[in-house]
This record gives C-alpha cells, sequence and structure tokens, in this order.
C-alpha cells in the first residue's frame, strides 16, 4: 500500500535520487540543454527549496518504507500591466520510479498538489512538459491540463568570421 505525505529534509536523498531519474529522462532527449546524471547529492539545495520555502511544498509517495514518488510545487502571483492579476501554482517536477508507475500514484501526487494549491490561494495550477515526453502529456491531459502557450525554442550557432 502506497501513503503520501509532505516531504521532510530526511527525505532528500531518495528525492535526489528520484530526481535523476526525471534529468536522465530529459538529457536522453535533449543533452544540448540538460547535463548528464552524476551525483544525485548535486541537486539537494535545489529539491530543499521545495520542503524548506514558504510557498512551496513537496509531496512524497511511499511504498514499504521506500520513497517511489514525488511532486514538488509552489504558489506565485502574477502581476503584469497586460494579465490579470492572479494567484496561481507551478508543479516544478513529478517523478515516480519506474518501478511503481501505472499504480495511480503520478494522479494522487497532483491531487495533492492541487489541493495544497487551492488551500494556498492559488485559484489556476501550471507546469511545463517537454514535447519529447508524451507520456507525461497524456497524464497532465487526462488530469484536465490544456495547452494554453507554447515555449519555442532554436539553438543559435556563432559564425567565427
Amino acid at each position: 500500500m502506497t501513503s503520501y505525505r509532505e516531504a521532510i529534509i530526511a527525505d532528500l536523498p531518495a528525492i535526489c535520487r528520484l530526481g535523476q531519474v526525471v534529468n536522465l529522462l530529459h538529457h536522453e532527449a535533449l543533452p544540448h540543454i540538460f547535463s548528464p546524471v552524476s551525483d544525485p547529492q548535486r541537486d539537494i539545495v535545489y529539491w530543499r527549496k521545495g520542503i524548506e520555502n514558504i510557498g512551496a511544498t513537496t509531496y512524497v509517495a511511499e511504498t514499504s518504507g521506500e520513497i517511489v514518488g514525488f511532486v514538488a510545487v509552489d504558489v506565485a502571483t502574477e502581476k503584469h500591466t497586460q494579465l490579470q492579476p492572479v494567484c496561481f501554482a507551478r508543479i516544478g517536477s513529478i517523478c515516480v520510479s519506474e518501478s511503481s508507475r501505472g499504480q495511480g500514484i503520478g494522479r494522487e501526487l497532483m491531487a495533492r498538489a492541487e489541493h495544497w494549491a487551492v488551500s494556498n490561494g492559488a485559484v489556476d495550477i501550471r507546469l511545463n512538459v517537454w514535447s519529447f515526453n508524451q507520456s507525461a502529456f497524456r497524464l497532465y491531459e487526462e488530469l484536465g491540463y490544456e495547452i494554453r502557450s507554447m515555449f519555442l525554442g532554436k539553438a543559435l550557432t556563432h559564425d567565427e568570421t
């Protein structure tokens, strides 16, 4: 049986290890953008922000005492003269270990992130998914997420003339 809870500092090594799963997927697809997998502890400062910072949290999924998934979420307020002011949540990362996929863990983690977002004043939730990650895209679509914008990029070359 899988249980869910907010992450604590002691969970950072497991979150760092799972973060490498996400990193590898992205690096394999776009090695010119994403760094290669290395010592999982290199990312401890990055993942710590989602546990210690006000306005952010990380949920973990635990099966038989092992962390098998996590989702990091934070809230922000958008204030711009051309946009409606809005408090929204951002999903920073989500990962479920390969051996635990297909069991609804990602769905439950997203549901907890959404509930946390509402309880922290958010009226909208957003995330970024890379175009190569079709399995994640399908999950988000099934959960009611929709394309609102498209982020484009282009590698630039520098002529040595």
